[in-house]
């Protein structure tokens, strides 16, 4: 290792240490980017679900008096549709705080006679047939 010292090898770990945070910041990147992108999806999917239909659909429904609202909902039907994104950085879904409110939320929407579907990453596309079974 003729040429090496220690600020070379020092230099060599933080450029390997810098290398790997680029990449699980990226990694938390994609992931957010496809939390958006199955977001989006199930947005275009429920719309023109609705439409075909006949139904009233709204996103970002305010159910309450209170700050809750839901990410998409039939209100003529009181169904309540929520996404949780698990993977973005900002998930408050996974905190203690995020997690107690979540939880109010649905306890309140239930306790107004709303039913209230909730989908993750790994089941978003189950919207539709689980829809399906509750309007008939």
């Amino acid at each position: 290792m003729k040429g090496w010292n220690i600020s070379h090898i020092e230099k060599s770990k933080v450029a390997a240490i810098n290398l790997h945070l680029r990449t699980v910041e990226s990694k938390k990147i994609v992931k957010a980017r496809n939390d958006c992108q199955q977001v989006v999806k199930m947005h275009w999917d429920l719309k023109y679900f609705c439409e075909e239909k006949g139904l009233r659909f709204e996103k970002e429904y305010k159910f309450s008096a209170r700050k809750f609202r839901f990410d998409f909902a039939l209100p003529d039907y009181k169904i309540g549709i929520e996404y949780d994104g698990l993977n973005s950085k900002k998930s408050g879904h996974t905190t203690l705080t995020g997690f107690t409110s979540d939880t109010e939320k649905i306890n309140l929407a239930i306790s107004l006679d709303w039913k209230v579907l909730r989908y993750t990453v790994l089941n978003y596309g189950n919207v539709l047939q689980d829809l399906g079974k509750l309007i008939k």
